[in-house]
């Protein structure tokens, strides 16, 4: 999975075409002969239209209760047009600022990692 943030902090994320249409960080999952940065490359492109200058990984989310473990890895990307390649699994695209409520697992787990609560001010306690 990529977490992409624009120049003010907002994150990239899609929202899912089928199923329950939850918001998700853009990634999908490898295909037999892909190493893992070639399967975020495409995913990035095929989800997104933007193309991937680099990507380090950070986080790890093991369900193991779904025999799965997903890599997050921080990813800048060549400036472009949001534009979705595949019409079918991608609903709608955006930087955003806050969490959705209605947020995959992963990105439920992933978000307060990488976006601790603000700080609350005297003035606003």
């Amino acid at each position: 999975m990529a977490w992409i943030e624009d120049a003010s902090g907002k994150v990239l994320m899609v929202k899912q075409h089928r199923g329950r249409k939850l918001w998700a960080l853009p990634g999908g999952k490898v295909r037999a002969t892909e190493s893992l940065v070639d399967a975020l490359r495409r995913e990035i492109r095929e989800e997104t239209g933007l193309r991937m200058i680099r990507a380090t990984p950070c986080e790890f989310y093991d369900r193991a209760e779904k025999s799965n473990l997903t890599v997050l890895f921080r990813v800048h990307v060549r400036e472009g047009k949001l534009a979705a390649k595949t019409t079918d699994e991608i609903e709608s695209i955006a930087f955003r600022d806050a969490l959705p409520r209605n947020s995959t697992p992963s990105l439920l787990h992933f978000w307060p990692r990488l976006r601790p609560p603000a700080q609350i001010s005297k003035s606003q306690a």
